[in-house]
């Protein structure tokens, strides 16, 4: 069974550098470095790893074609645009985290799809390696047996899983985002407002994911638009908090998340819960 990712409005950022990652804003940017960094499984395309903005960070590679533990490439472009959103830094351009070790999983080819089977080894990989997060920013129409099994077993190993709830109009969410215990991420625009194409009761919470800047895989920058994106952020601020001594990486409880999340204001998304290291920032700017 194939996966089709969608990406809307992709294309070539001319943005000013001051302008080029509007999202910081919202989403806030650690800047700490840690003796025992969160390890992110991000299960997509590849990592172009040879990005001015991705030649720092810390990367292990699976490619779950082959099964083997390789060099992978990204042709596609979409695994390097979340990776630099989680820990892109250059000087021009930053994502939420400047530490953090990746795993870059290579479940999708160079059209964006992959097979369940390749999936369902990324995680089972992800899983041997022990990471703490595992980012999975695309998503199937419909449930899958396989699927369910190989996220249970994750989250039965106490990794945290945060998938993309999808861009469907609002009409429904994809798997594994709809399964129980795995975070579902929405995405908003710079109003604070619910994208159009993203659900507006089926996540968990909200990240920017409209007109968001990131790496592309041709070295250069570009902007794009869905869930997929805001679930990158996610992942980056979920990672931050699991950074903190004080809160075990394994529990993100609801009381652990609140200094971490604001409300919007408008009625058409008033419970939307948006992730912030900013909260306070953004309160005093209302």
């Amino acid at each position: 069974m194939s996966i089709i990712l969608f990406i809307e409005n992709q294309s070539e950022s001319d943005k000013k550098n001051s302008d080029i990652n509007w999202a910081e804003t919202i989403t806030g940017h650690d800047t700490r470095s840690h003796s025992n960094p969160v390890k992110i499984a991000i299960l997509d395309s590849g990592v172009n790893q040879n990005h001015e903005a991705l030649k720092k960070v810390k990367v292990k590679e699976y490619n779950a074609f082959s099964k083997k533990e390789e060099t992978v490439s990204d042709e596609f472009g979409h695994g390097t645009a979340i990776a630099g959103l989680i820990t892109g830094q250059s000087k021009e351009f930053r994502g939420v985290l400047t530490d953090a070790i990746l795993y870059d999983v290579k479940v999708l080819n160079e059209a964006g799809e992959g097979k369940l089977e390749n999936v369902i080894a990324g995680i089972e990989w992800s899983i041997e390696k022990e990471v703490d997060i595992i980012n999975i920013s695309f998503g199937f129409s419909k449930n899958y047996e396989a699927l369910h099994k190989a996220i249970d077993s994750a989250l039965k190993n106490n990794i945290v899983v945060v998938a993309a709830a999808g861009n469907n109009m609002g009409l429904s969410v994809d798997y594994p985002a709809n399964y129980e215990n795995v975070i579902s991420i929405g995405s908003i625009d710079k109003s604070l407002k619910i994208d159009e194409s993203s659900t507006t009761t089926g996540a968990d919470y909200f990240a920017p994911g409209v007109d968001v800047t990131s790496t592309s895989n041709d070295g250069g920058y570009k902007t794009y638009t869905g869930s997929s994106f805001a679930t990158a952020y996610a992942t980056g601020i979920f990672a931050s908090i699991m950074s903190n001594n004080s809160i075990q990486r394994t529990k993100l409880s609801s009381s652990s998340l609140k200094p971490y999340i604001i409300h919007a204001d408008t009625k058409d998304n008033e419970n939307a819960k948006i992730l912030t290291l900013s909260k306070k920032v953004l309160e005093e700017s209302k």
